[in-house]
């Protein structure tokens, strides 16, 4: 999330804590006027009026502290969120818009705004964010902050889309407080980091290539007790090329490359079974075998060598990491306008801190064992950026069965004429 992320949450969290606080001392503060009322009314001829009148002059000072307190507050917060680098607004129960700031103003593209007298749809036409502020507003007590990211269309047409991210916090009585986060600059960073990881790709691919067309010359022309290190040298060269090809890949991906023109109707089963051709020289000496749940055509409309890659790299996640002489069960099904492929294996797992971490570029659960297993680090990010291409979404869970890693990827069953 950052370090921008974590001062919006920190933000958000005082927030709430302020309107809580408020809420709360607006109950006890009528709390106290009732039990006053009935201490006086049953006191009044058992007490002297001068002790009745102390102990109401004490409970009304400590009211009018409390109160002079929650003002300072709201104008303490009312100063902040004006100045906030960051958009913020609130709704109430029926999304009319009570706060926004002039960072949330000028992002959402809302003039001549003015609190409490439309709602969120009449300053601003986002189905995102009313289903951001609709989640957050159904959310579970205790549940992880909501967030979207999204890019926007200003009305009109006349100013450029605006890449944002937004988290969700429910506030008392239905209210959600929203805060905006412009991600254009961010954007434009990733943007320029993947074309020079692909410049430099592509610099690297022809200077491997040589020195592993120069490993296979020499394999065959040197005695036994030098081949070891020509082979150790053409591994590695091979382990290079093949980062070099998914970085490659994943720089792609990342910058929208490819047409859609070429996308065709693709039978998922029959990809799995060619993937699990190409991978069963790894998983026969594991004893591993495929378990398909079904071997009925299943077609999706998309992009077939991506598609490929995309359970190619699930299948040799889970041989990788599943336990020798256990199968890898795939499942496929449909639901609705939804295809949903499943992988699973009976390895060891993951921690559920880490189902977000592993879909980073390198990121190693276990840099040791990774290594061992000729990994490259980016087997799961470039699955992420395939399933995202084609508008879908990715899971992962620990199989209640069998305690394997087990990934959930849900693709619209699209139609060439819906593009």
């Amino acid at each position: 999330m950052g370090v921008e992320g974590g001062i919006l949450i920190g933000l958000s969290i005082g927030l709430v804590g302020m309107l809580i606080l408020c809420w709360q001392s607006r109950r006890r503060f009528s709390r106290q006027l009732q039990e006053l009322g009935s201490l006086m009314h049953l006191a009044l001829p058992l007490q002297p009026p001068e002790q009745m009148l102390s102990r109401l002059s004490r409970h009304l000072r400590q009211q009018e502290l409390e109160q002079a307190s929650q003002r300072q507050y709201l104008l303490d917060w009312q100063y902040l969120s004006q100045r906030l680098p960051w958009g913020y607004l609130r709704v109430d129960e029926n999304n009319v818009v009570l706060e926004c700031n002039p960072a949330a103003q000028r992002l959402l593209r809302i003039s001549h705004w003015q609190p409490g007298i439309k709602l969120l749809l009449e300053w601003v036409r986002s189905y995102e964010l009313d289903q951001l502020i609709e989640a957050t507003r159904c959310q579970e007590a205790g549940a992880s902050v909501q967030s979207r990211e999204w890019v926007f269309y200003p009305p009109g047409g006349e100013d450029k889309p605006v890449p944002l991210r937004a988290w969700g916090l429910p506030l008392p009585q239905a209210h959600v407080a929203i805060f905006l986060e412009d991600r254009l600059e961010a954007t434009l960073l990733a943007q320029q980091r993947d074309r020079w990881a692909s410049d430099v790709a592509h610099e690297l691919k022809t200077p491997l290539t040589s020195i592993r067309l120069l490993a296979e010359t020499l394999q065959s022309r040197v005695d036994a007790a030098q081949a070891v290190w020509v082979e150790r040298l053409l591994n590695e060269t091979l382990r290079l090329s093949q980062l070099v090809q998914d970085l490659l890949e994943l720089s792609a991906l990342n910058l929208g490359a490819g047409s859609r023109s070429q996308w065709c109707w693709v039978d998922l089963a029959a990809l799995v079974r060619e993937a699990w051709q190409s991978l069963e020289p790894l998983a026969k000496p594991r004893h591993q075998e495929l378990h398909l749940s079904s071997s009925s055509p299943l077609y999706l409309w998309g992009d077939e060598q991506r598609l490929y890659r995309l359970i190619l790299n699930l299948l040799d996640n889970a041989v990788k990491y599943g336990g020798p002489g256990s199968p890898i069960h795939v499942s496929l099904s449909e639901e609705g306008s939804q295809v949903r492929l499943e992988v699973y294996d009976h390895g060891p797992g993951l921690p559920e801190d880490q189902f977000e971490l592993v879909f980073q570029p390198f990121y190693r659960t276990d840099a040791a064992r990774a290594r061992s297993k000729g990994g490259t680090g980016l087997g799961l990010a470039i699955v992420r950026q395939i399933v995202e291409l084609h508008g879908g979404t990715i899971r992962l869970r620990n199989h209640p069965q069998t305690g394997g890693l087990w990934v959930l990827v849900e693709l619209p069953r699209q139609h060439p004429d819906a593009l």
